[in-house]
């Protein structure tokens, strides 16, 4: 989890027009792989959607971090 948030920020960072493209791409798939997308990488595909969103750039990156921290955070196991 972590490392996929780690490569999307990455991303952001060095290349965000990979981001447009991936964005771009997975709208070009056919609806049902399309769906079968957004199930898998929820959480990322919410991060491409807040990321490709006409936000302000701070309120966006805000967003996603929130998004990444509290995703991973989500993800890891709980002591009983």
């Amino acid at each position: 989890m972590a490392m996929l948030w780690g490569a999307f920020v990455a991303l952001a960072v060095v290349s965000p027009g990979t981001l447009d493209s991936i964005w771009i791409w997975t709208h070009g798939l056919w609806w049902p792989v399309q769906i079968a997308v957004w199930v898998l990488f929820l959480p990322w595909m919410i991060g491409l959607a807040v990321w490709q969103s006409d936000w302000s750039s701070g309120l966006r990156w805000a967003a996603v971090l929130v998004l990444a921290f509290g995703w991973t955070l989500m993800a890891f196991p709980r002591k009983k």
